[in-house]
């Protein structure tokens, strides 16, 4: 049973094949088989092996009753996966934002024409997310598979009050499979749409393709991922289009959540590599992330985050020209604090997150024109209905 209750459950069925093969009447050890078969979908095998007891005189009347709710069971779920399930999500959220520098564009991108200007604003979210349990299984390796297909579309909008020439709106659309295991690794391949408006005006279309693979390393706490960003990024907006390019950036990180879930940790490392169509826009650049979260009370999380990438461009944005003749070495650093508090018996925001977050970036460049500091504040209301 600790095999099985462990994930490994190929091995667990083994070892009750074994006892059985000397103790054929020993019950409880088909029991158990039985249970392990369902738990990876052997709906015919789960079934065979619990109405082997159930026909013998000598089970008793409780036990019985138990193989018979257990075979209801797997009956249910049988047909259920068989003919496939959706579930859909509503993601909602809206609330007000005070950003000190609204002129630093949508992919971190300075306006260097305009001045710094600050400025509040509305942000708004509102979304719909599908999965399709597909009914599809696969046994590989030591756990079983379930096929997934998870789709979304997304709009999220930051209007300012007075600078509006600056307000941002992206629309995104997203398809694509996921592999779950039983507690040992998922994997999903996502296909993803984004259009972009900058300042009421089309500003870009970002198209991604975007892997992702994640290990649990038993109930140890510590889980793997290695994912990627690969994206074509076409921009449309007037003076912009030389930005065109190619965008990959694989990432490594490791998370560990500990003193029984209410701590977590993550951290790694990403490699960005940038081709655009202008060589002053072109970069290679090393990423380095650090994140944790503090459950402090029920419902009351505390999270901080700390980014730092550095940034080497292939050509200077302007040649011969004072303070801008040569190529750009930038660091970018991005504080964030925040608090998240869900409300539990409170009227109509049962189930809805209040959340208060700051993020402070600073970009320090060998070309003074595209240094520039930004302190956000936030403060939301979200559910998922």
């Amino acid at each position: 049973m600790e095999k099985r209750d462990a994930g490994n459950i190929y091995s667990a069925i083994e070892d009750f094949q074994s006892i059985l093969s000397t103790q054929p009447k020993l019950h409880r050890a088909r029991l158990e088989m039985a249970v392990a078969y369902y738990q990876i979908y052997k709906f015919d095998e789960a079934v065979k092996e619990a109405e082997l007891v159930l026909n013998d005189p000598e089970t008793p009347p409780n036990v019985r009753v138990s193989i018979l709710a257990f075979l209801a069971q797997v009956k249910q779920d049988s047909e259920r996966l068989s003919q496939g399930q959706s579930t859909w999500k509503f993601p909602f959220e809206f609330g007000y934002v005070y950003d000190t520098n609204v002129n630093v564009g949508p992919d971190n991108t300075v306006n260097v024409e305009d001045e710094k200007a600050s400025d509040s604003g509305m942000i708004f979210s509102v979304g719909a997310d599908h999965t399709y349990q597909t009914g599809k299984r696969y046994n590989w390796g030591t756990n079983p598979t379930n096929l997934l297909w998870q789709s979304g579309a997304n709009i999220y909008h930051k209007g300012y009050i007075n600078e509006d020439n600056y307000d941002l709106s992206v629309l995104s659309l997203r398809t694509g499979p996921t592999l779950v295991t039983t507690g040992s690794w998922r994997s999903n391949l996502t296909l993803q749409e984004d259009l972009i408006l900058w300042g009421g005006e089309k500003y870009a279309i970002f198209s991604y393709l975007l892997p992702s693979y994640t290990w649990h390393f038993g109930d140890s706490g510590f889980e793997s991922t290695a994912d990627a960003v690969i994206s074509r990024r076409d921009y449309s907006k007037e003076g912009y289009r030389e930005r065109d390019s190619v965008y990959l950036a694989p990432r490594l990180s490791v998370g560990y959540t500990f003193y029984n879930g209410k701590l977590a940790a993550l951290t790694g490392i990403q490699y960005i590599n940038e081709n655009a169509r202008n060589d002053a826009y072109s970069q290679d650049a090393i990423c380095f992330f650090l994140t944790g979260s503090w459950k402090i009370v029920e419902h009351n999380t505390l999270y901080a985050g700390y980014i730092q990438t550095e940034s080497r461009y292939d050509a200077a944005p302007v040649p011969g020209l004072t303070d801008w003749d040569r190529p750009r070495d930038e660091i970018n650093r991005q504080y964030k604090l925040g608090y998240v508090h869900t409300f539990k018996d409170f009227g109509w925001l049962t189930d809805w997150d209040f959340t208060a977050e700051v993020i402070h970036t600073s970009a320090d460049s060998n070309l003074p024109a595209y240094d520039y500091s930004r302190s956000e504040t936030f403060i939301t209301l979200s559910r998922r209905f």
